[in-house]
């Protein structure tokens, strides 16, 4: 499997963090694996096969073929088969606004309802004629662009998001409050306005990102020392919140594919086990 980011124009830095691609050979059979929250909402585009995205809660499912989809407060499970080709754009947690969207939470709408099915088409047809690489991620980076209402985040979201990610969730809100000289209702107001929710479980959801980020790879005794480190109670505290956010529990998770997660997690790969990987 082939996977990359792509940081996009220094002007869109503040609604877009980073343009994607996938390409793998063809999955002969159904391969799933747990989209955990990242605080972030997105957009995918299929190139190939249309996977699905399903939520485990609602039971709800979406065909992942062009969609834009919200900050996700619980997991979700994408299903592929065939040719697994996607761009995709991981937002600013304020990246939808700043798109003339409302701020989704845990929703997936379909390109189509945003921009309409021709122009969605059109886009599918302009990002296949483009090689896997920068110039396809400029093609996608440059769509939204001409589509942005604005570029600015309210500045105490923009400094919330910062003192929050800063310290990987391990911040009480009232520190946030206070960085950013203004009133928690005045902050609770704006940050769910723009973001879709509020600052505390935005850090909730930060903290356990890292949590996992931290989990993958490591030694299987590494969850009581993890869980110390990125503020939790204790090994039970971090096993409800891993519960809660990814369906299953730490070894669970672990005993299944969790490739997409750890991509999620900052590795940019170029998989080179062969046709079989």
């Amino acid at each position: 499997m082939a996977y990359e980011r792509f940081s996009p124009a220094v002007q869109l830095r503040e609604v877009i963090d980073h343009v994607w691609l996938v390409d793998s050979a063809p999955l002969p059979s159904l391969r799933q694996e747990i989209l955990i929250p990242n605080g972030r909402p997105g957009l995918a585009v299929a190139l190939g096969d249309p996977g699905t995205r399903h939520d485990p809660v609602t039971r709800a499912e979406w065909p992942n073929a062009a969609s834009v989809f919200g900050v996700m407060t619980r997991p979700q499970m994408i299903g592929q088969v065939g040719v697994a080709s996607y761009a995709g754009v991981e937002f600013t947690p304020w990246g939808l606004a700043a798109l003339g969207l409302p701020a989704l939470v845990d929703e997936v709408r379909p390109m189509t309802d945003w921009v309409g099915p021709e122009t969605t088409a059109g886009l599918v047809a302009e990002l296949r004629s483009e090689p896997f690489g920068q110039a396809r991620a400029d093609r996608l980076a440059g769509f939204l662009a001409a589509r942005m209402t604005t570029t600015a985040a309210p500045p105490i979201v923009a400094e919330a998001v910062r003192a929050i990610d800063e310290l990987r969730g391990q911040v009480a809100v009232a520190d946030v409050v206070r960085r950013c000289g203004t009133s928690y209702s005045t902050l609770y107001r704006v940050f769910r306005s723009s973001v879709g929710i509020g600052p505390k479980q935005y850090a909730e959801i930060i903290r356990y990102y890292h949590f996992v980020g931290g989990l993958l790879g490591g030694p299987a005794d590494a969850a009581a020392t993890l869980s110390a480190l990125h503020g939790y109670y204790d090994q039970a505290h971090a096993a409800r919140d891993f519960k809660r956010y990814t369906g299953v529990s730490a070894t669970s998770f672990l005993a299944v594919q969790n490739g997409i997660a750890e991509l999620m997690h900052g590795r940019s790969v170029q998989d080179d086990a062969g046709p079989d990987a």
